[in-house]
């Protein structure tokens, strides 16, 4: 970055102490609007930070989405476009890894530029793997459409959201999943969609309820009694990033150091960041779309069991190592389905390479041959009962038997019903007699987590995606 030829406070953007240095991002912002400071300086920033193998906040990552969103009013169409374009990548990445604070201040910063970026949203909209991730915030940003006129920027919009709402309509996503474009029309004042909302309400109340679908029917409408909640966007950027610049001052104060002595070989600190950055390298890449919602969370899996378990770090695996880690801990305690445990061999040794590459690991050819030759070893020993841990054993047969795990009044009536029919097998016993309560099943308990919070277990994905997934959780044993 041309620091010298700028003459601006680079240094106050990377401080670790005190507040937020508002004055060094106005004069970054003037600077933006004046062309004094290329966007590409800012840009390389971002990425830097977000990449960042340091042991320290790199807050720039959120600083520089701030600049541009105090910079946006007084930018060309041109130039908003531009950032805009580039903060939409950026969300889907951050989207990608589950960060959570940096999706909400990019997509801010985003909404900052206007509906000139639309057309960039309804690409990344269409191009998203899933509806996880970005989905949500990316729907949100079709809302800068009620700003506007221009039928080149409207009709598109209008387009993707019929579209969402068919697809929730026909049963193919979830009611849930198209609240946003409901939202969207509605603010849109869109009236020749009040007979699908409709449809929509009743079909929403068989799951999550119709309240969404009712205030979007009644906004349409003109009976909306309340005035929608603002966008982040339409708050003035201290009072949106202010909270959020401290939800991430706060999360690293509490987690930072968590990893200080994961490894002696790696200077790299935490499994996640580790698995983070080989889930966007070009080996991961190679394994294909049908693989790549797993990439990340496995090889932060095969890390951390061998480091919590056996202390092998990252520059130590082996092979010794990785039999244990993945004919053994991984079977035991990962409750998944078999397309999960058939993806373990070729990520962990698509991830050995990557390692290699990174100077991390030497001489890992032989290494990835080996692990690729136990593939069909590590799916029998996850899919045999055998090999599961008790905690394992139990989820999986509350699965099988229909259970929702993730319905903890099912579970718990899952596990009565349990106890009590283990109760009723038990041979009589006189020291029943004096009333000892039924054994319960031998399950790790933790508290009830919000399907948006990180997952305890450790792995980085949301708690929904991971160990609150019904399709791959993972249940220590």
């Amino acid at each position: 970055m041309k620091e010298k030829t700028t003459g601006l406070p680079w240094e106050s953007l990377r401080h670790t102490e005190g507040g937020i240095p508002w004055s060094a991002l106005s004069e970054f912002a003037a600077a933006v609007v004046t062309d004094r400071l290329p966007t590409d300086d800012l840009f390389e920033l971002y990425e830097q930070a977000y990449e960042s193998e340091c042991d320290y906040p790199r807050y720039e990552k959120y600083y520089v989405p701030a600049i541009f969103a105090l910079a946006a009013p007084q930018l060309s169409d041109e130039k908003r476009r531009e950032i805009g374009t580039f903060l939409i990548e950026k969300l889907s990445e951050a989207g990608y890894d589950d960060a959570e604070i940096s999706m909400e201040v990019l997509a801010a910063a985003c909404g900052s530029m206007g509906p000139i970026v639309l057309p960039a949203v309804l690409d990344a909209i269409e191009n998203e793997p899933d509806m996880d991730g970005a989905w949500f915030h990316l729907w949100g940003l079709t809302e800068l459409a009620a700003r506007t006129e221009d039928p080149a920027i409207r009709t598109p919009v209008i387009q993707a959201c019929m579209n969402v709402l068919r697809e929730a309509e026909h049963g193919e996503i979830e009611p849930l999943d198209a609240v946003n474009a409901a939202w969207t029309l509605a603010q849109m004042k869109c009236s020749d969609t009040i007979g699908l909302l409709q449809r929509l309400k009743v079909r929403a109340e068989e799951s999550f309820g119709s309240g969404d679908y009712a205030d979007a029917l009644d906004l349409l409408q003109g009976r909306l009694k309340y005035t929608p909640p603002a966008r982040s966007w339409e708050m003035p950027v201290r009072e949106w990033f202010e909270p959020r610049w401290r939800m991430a001052r706060d999360w690293f104060i509490t987690y930072g150091d968590e990893f200080d002595d994961y490894g002696p070989e790696t200077t790299l600190e935490a499994p996640l960041e580790l698995a983070s950055q080989f889930a966007r390298s070009s080996e991961a890449a190679e394994l294909g779309n049908d693989v790549r919602e797993d990439v990340k969370f496995i090889a932060a899996t095969v890390l951390r069991y061998a480091w919590d378990y056996i202390e092998v770090g990252p520059g130590e695996l082996d092979e010794d190592s990785l039999s244990e880690v993945l004919l053994e801990l991984l079977p035991r305690k990962v409750t998944a389905e078999r397309d999960f445990f058939e993806k373990v061999a070729p990520v962990t040794a698509a991830f050995l390479k990557w390692l290699e590459s990174e100077g991390i690991l030497d001489n890992t050819a032989n290494l990835a041959a080996t692990v690729r030759g136990w593939a069909d070893a590590i799916v029998a020993n996850g899919m045999d009962p055998e090999c599961w841990g008790p905690g394992k054993s139990f989820a999986m047969q509350a699965s099988r038997d229909g259970v929702d795990i993730l319905d903890e009044e099912a579970m718990q009536e899952y596990m009565g019903e349990y106890n009590r029919q283990l109760f009723a097998d038990r041979s009589p016993d006189p020291i029943e007699s004096v009333g000892f309560a039924p054994p319960m099943p031998i399950v790790e308990h933790t508290p009830k987590i919000g399907r948006n919070e990180p997952c305890p277990c450790g792995s980085g994905k949301k708690y929904k995606k991971c160990c609150g997934s019904p399709n791959n959780v993972n249940t220590k044993g």
